[in-house]
């Protein structure tokens, strides 16, 4: 085990927050936004979430939103000479036949259908807690070596305790700790992310 790893699980033993120059960043750019002081103080990032999201954004793979609010929202000039591909699958007719036919939830399907997706692969959670656990559910059973997560779904004990346990995992997330959240929450701190991002290309 190198030093990296064992001071990554010594911090998530302690329960002390991940932090560095880029997420501090991320977190004032939030902050300016949003003017949502509560919201800014509930992130928390994994280690590699950034330089993961980074190497999506300039090598290519795909972005997948829970809505396509969400999808329409997100500044697409930020993405501007990235060959990554966003997308939304949540109203596919595909994923509504296989969810009726299931007996599950449409953000369960689609979330299943962005697995699919080859490459380098970023969930962007603002509103569905079954995709969130859902997404949970695979980890146990899989890698998921290719996918980071950033999830800002709201509410109260459920929606709590799930990013609870995404916190808890060995995944690449950004997370709104507690009850704050929401799909606009993802869309600040995406966009966050993309602008931290291109700051650092253009010092390099």
């Amino acid at each position: 085990m190198t030093k990296h790893s064992r001071r990554v699980m010594d911090i998530r033993r302690m329960n002390v927050p991940f932090t560095n120059e880029e997420t501090q960043s991320v977190v004032a750019k939030v902050l300016a936004r949003s003017q949502d002081e509560a919201l800014a103080k509930s992130l928390q990032f994994s280690p590699t979430v950034i330089s993961n999201i980074r190497r999506l954004i300039t090598n290519g793979g795909t972005i997948i939103t829970d809505t396509e609010i969400l999808a329409q929202s997100i500044d697409a000039s930020l993405l501007e000479g990235s060959p990554a591909e966003l997308k939304c699958f949540i109203d596919d007719p595909e994923v509504l036949l296989r969810a009726q036919a299931k007996g599950t939830t449409r953000a369960e399907v689609a979330l299943d259908v962005g697995l699919t997706q080859p490459g380098n692969k970023l969930f962007v959670i603002g509103s569905a807690p079954s995709a969130l656990n859902r997404l949970i559910a695979h980890r146990q059973c899989e890698p998921l070596i290719d996918v980071s997560l950033l999830c800002t779904i709201s509410g109260y004990a459920a929606a709590v305790q799930l990013k609870e346990r995404l916190r808890e995992s060995d995944m690449a997330f950004a997370v709104t700790r507690g009850k704050s959240g929401g799909t606009q929450a993802a869309q600040f701190l995406f966009e966050a992310i993309l602008e931290t991002i291109r700051e650092k290309q253009t010092t390099l």
